[in-house]
This record gives C-alpha cells, structure tokens and sequence, in this order.
C-alpha cells in the first residue's frame, strides 16, 4: 500500500540507491558483501512509496488481527488435512501467511533476484499502460536484531524465543514486547524452499523503515519506473518464472498462459 513521504521519513531513505539492471543489482549486493560479511535478506516491492510493514497493520488494528487468526484457525479444520497443534503459534502464522491473510509476519528472501521477481512480476506478464519505481529492500537481519535488544542471531520462527512475539497475535492476555525480530522460516513446504524464505515479526506497528536508526541495517534500492520493464524481462529470460515461484500447478498454468498467448484467428 503507497504510502505519502514528508520530512520526517526514516533516514533509511537517505541511503537509497539506483540499480537499473541485473547486474547493478548483483554488483551492489556482491559489493556489501565484500565490504561487511554480514548476512543479507532481500525483499521486492513493487512501489519504491510503499514502507517496509506487515500487511496485518496495513489496515487492521491488534483486536482486528485477534478475530482474523481466531476465526482462521477455527474453520480450517475442515479444509485442510495436516493442521497445526492449537497452540503451534508459529505454524498457524506461516499458514496463513501462505495463504494470503494478513499477518504480522513480513516476508523476506535469502536471494536478490527472487527479490527482484516480486518487485517486477506485474511487468512480465501483463502489458501495464503506467510504470512506476520499484524497490528492492536489504536487510541485515542480525544487526536489526542485535539493535533490538534480541542478540547477534536469528532464529528459527519456531524457536521459543519467538513465542512471546507470535502468541499475542492470538490472545489479547499476553503482552506485546513492541520489538521486530528476523527470523528463519521453518521449511514445512516446496514454496518456502524455493523462494529461499526468511520473515520479520512484527510485535510494533511502526514500519520497519520509519524505526530510530534503521539505517544501521536497512537500505533501499530503488529501480526507476524506466528501467522496470527491461530488467523484468531480464529476469524473466535468467530462469525466475511464476510456475517455479510458486510450485503448484496453478501457477504453472498461469505462467504458461502468459508466455504463450494464443494466436491472431486469421479473418
């Protein structure tokens, strides 16, 4: 969701840079880690105007989120058939994470350019009349931990040093810690290992960009709306399609489909 910038954006803003292909992006990316060693996660939007928060506070407010994950877990019994334990905080999470419910949790990747997929797929498949700059966020997932009080790690989403940050999200009668956490996704399915993924958990509100010093570990790269097409296709052509994204056969069928539109009928 755009949201409208003034003077008191985050300072992360003020170390924004400009890649306009593959290979500036990789350049950048093989440049951080040479100069630092540090661990980097990667994640693609496609406004270079949105922040850097979870969908759940987007729009919903912490009783809000309460009634969606309550309501979720109540009636998926019937609809799937390997479920989480009740109290599986973290499994729950990442289901409906999966399934498109907003959730504190934000996704992340361990590749840049599945992070440049996400930030450019509306461009490979569907002819968009206007273009905008995309973005494509690095984070230091140790450093945001370490400056959130949380050490040098990071943990699996099922640890329990996660539970105090996920059990909120179901019950009003634990208390908010008010802190981000990276954290490892449990691998539980074919999606998660394929898209390399990683999450934050969002105990606050506050978007991850607009947090004091976010700069220690978070930086911008912006793709101007002139250069979305051509890098789209670039990553297009080095192998990052839907159907291999998203590993089920709805996707693959999407992705054929706009590969191979069908043909002028001839009069």
């Amino acid at each position: 969701m755009p949201n409208s910038s003034s003077p008191q954006d985050s300072v992360a803003e003020a170390r924004a840079k400009t890649v306009s292909s593959v290979g500036e992006l990789i350049q950048q990316v093989r440049e951080r880690a040479l100069a630092t060693n540090r661990v980097q996660w990667f994640r693609g939007q496609h406004s270079a105007g949105w922040d850097v928060e979870a969908t759940i506070w987007r729009d919903y407010d912490k009783r809000e989120e309460r009634n969606l994950t309550n309501r979720f877990r109540a009636r998926a019994t019937t609809r799937i058939q390997s479920l989480p334990g009740y109290d599986d905080c973290a499994h729950w999470l990442s289901l409906m994470q999966h399934y498109g419910l907003p959730t504190r949790l934000l996704d992340w990747t361990r590749s840049p350019l599945i992070a440049a997929y996400f930030a450019l797929e509306k461009y490979i498949y569907r002819s968009e009349k206007e273009y905008e700059d995309a973005a494509i966020w690095i984070l230091e997932p140790h450093t945001l931990n370490a400056a959130e009080g949380l050490g040098d790690v990071t943990p699996s989403i099922d640890a329990h040093m996660c539970e105090e940050m996920l059990i909120p999200a179901f019950s009003h009668s634990d208390p908010e810690n008010n802190k981000i956490l990276a954290a490892m996704a449990a691998e539980r399915d074919m999606r998660m290992f394929v898209q390399q993924s990683c999450f934050t958990i969002h105990s606050d509100s506050t978007a991850l960009n607009k947090r004091k010093n976010s700069q220690v570990y978070l930086t911008k790269l912006v793709i101007p709306a002139e250069c979305v097409v051509p890098m789209a296709l670039d990553i297009d052509v080095c192998g990052f399609r839907r159907g291999d994204i998203f590993p089920d056969l709805g996707n693959l069928a999407t992705e054929l489909k706009g590969t191979y539109p069908p043909r002028p009928r001839q009069p």
